[in-house]
């Protein structure tokens, strides 16, 4: 008597060949699945495991508010996943206001300007800071603390007086506050 899965073996050799392939098919294909579902088990596993981990490693600031007063956020960890708010108009230097709510600072900086330019940073109610350009075209401050629940900073490019100056801009200053969309650059 045979199974209802398994196809009747007919008489003869024919028949036993059928039934062999049919069974080598049939462990063939279970086999294969088996492998690839313990496959796809695994990649998932690990997967989420280092996903897990990226999530719940995601490095504390090393200068939290007031304890980044004063300091680099390159040194701090603070400028890797920091926001930016960069108008587009009226924008000759190409000045940002940083902001990093980790770090709970901001800090300004200036992108296209020229040795002897300057940039400052002030934070209503708060500290301020300033950086000089010494030589290419870019220069950031350090950084000033803020609350992260209310804050409104003000961050200007000041022109240098240097007798080889090519630019003709003036000084001029971005505003933001806790509200502004500050974008991953």
């Amino acid at each position: 008597m045979s199974s209802t899965t398994d196809p009747e073996p007919g008489p003869g050799p024919a028949g036993g060949r059928l039934t062999r392939a049919w069974q080598g098919f049939r462990q063939h294909v279970l086999r294969n699945t088996l492998i690839t579902l313990a496959a796809a088990t695994v990649v998932t596993t690990v997967v989420t495991a280092v996903t897990e981990r990226l999530i719940a490693e995601d490095p504390p600031p090393t200068c939290p508010g007031t304890d980044c007063d004063g300091r680099s956020p390159e040194s701090t960890d603070c400028g890797a996943d920091a926001g930016s708010h960069r108008p587009t108009e009226s924008n000759p230097a190409t000045l940002d206001i940083r902001y990093n709510p980790r770090c709970q600072a901001v800090w300004g900086r200036i992108l296209t300007g020229e040795p002897g330019d300057r940039v400052t940073v002030q934070v209503t109610g708060g500290g301020a800071a300033e950086a000089q350009i010494n030589y290419e075209t870019d220069q950031f401050t350090k950084m000033v603390a803020v609350d992260p629940t209310a804050f409104h900073v003000e961050v200007c490019a000041v022109p240098g007086d240097g007798p080889d100056r090519q630019a003709t801009w003036q000084r001029y200053c971005v505003e933001a506050t806790h509200e502004t969309d500050f974008t991953l650059r």
